[in-house]
């Protein structure tokens, strides 16, 4: 992960998603992060998984349970 130092980029969370061997990112939409959204879309082998608030975690649980790494990145609502 990122030091203190350095900037949190798009290409740097992607580059961590990847190290990290995720398959699958439970998204929630929304605009302040739509840069990221962009880049998973267009990443081979990363599968989006479109959700509503409050089930990105279920579904993440379950994606969990078949052997898949599957973050859910909710966004803060405050």
């Amino acid at each position: 992960m990122p030091d203190g130092g350095t900037a949190l980029s798009p290409e740097t969370v992607m580059r961590e998603i990847r190290r990290a061997g995720v398959s699958h990112v439970v998204w929630l939409p929304d605009s302040e992060t739509n840069w990221l959204y962009l880049l998973m879309k267009a990443e081979p082998g990363l599968s989006l998984v479109g959700s509503a608030r409050g089930h990105a975690c279920s579904i993440a649980g379950r994606l969990g349970v078949g052997r898949r790494r599957a973050p859910d990145p909710d966004q803060n609502t405050g």
